[in-house]
């Protein structure tokens, strides 16, 4: 019984997960919305690495982003532009995210919110880093621009991931601590 309950929290846990994905993820599926919220991508990859941490989580939640950019590419005429051969070191990245969740403690304020943050910081920075520098590698992008690119965009995309993890850390504490949701802990299994 307790087994099912696992698994009926997990399901509902990366359907939650899987549905922020949808709403976030591509900065023209939503123009006609009033507020646009960045990709959530990475930080549900950090929760399932966190809290689910099994590999089928994981994937689930790539292949989501796989089939969403495939649905705005197709359907909402999005620039086919990102996906090179280096779409596939993206989505490697993406399980590496999942794997340094594995490392941390909890998305919730404690005596290890400096380590988990640091952690976070640098493995948000690094991933970001290297899905760039392979886009770069990979299409006829000049290797002179990538310095330009990086100082342009690298503090306007990389803080994104980090505000949704202050958000998440809040939300995790606050349920942690007053059990908002009963239903659904924030400990490890």
């Amino acid at each position: 019984m307790i087994n099912k309950i696992h698994k009926t929290k997990t399901i509902f846990a990366i359907f939650i997960m899987v549905i922020l994905i949808i709403i976030t993820r591509g900065n023209t599926n939503w123009q006609s919305s009033i507020i646009h919220l960045p990709d959530f991508t990475i930080p549900a990859l950090f929760i399932a690495g966190v809290y689910l941490r099994t590999f089928w989580t994981a994937i689930v939640i790539i292949i989501s982003a796989i089939a969403i950019d495939n649905y705005a590419i197709i359907h909402k005429g999005v620039s086919a532009n990102c996906i090179t051969p280096a779409y596939s070191i993206l989505l490697l990245t993406y399980y590496g995210i999942f794997w340094v969740g594995k490392y941390l403690t909890t998305l919730k304020i404690d005596h290890n919110i400096i380590k988990n943050a640091l952690i976070i910081i640098i493995a948000s920075i690094t991933q970001w880093f290297i899905a760039t520098a392979s886009y770069f590698a990979f299409t006829t992008s000049f290797w002179r621009e990538f310095s330009l690119y990086i100082a342009h965009w690298s503090i306007i995309e990389i803080p994104l991931i980090l505000y949704w993890m202050i958000a998440i850390y809040s939300i995790f504490t606050l349920n942690h601590r007053y059990l908002i949701i009963h239903s659904f802990s924030t400990r490890k299994d």
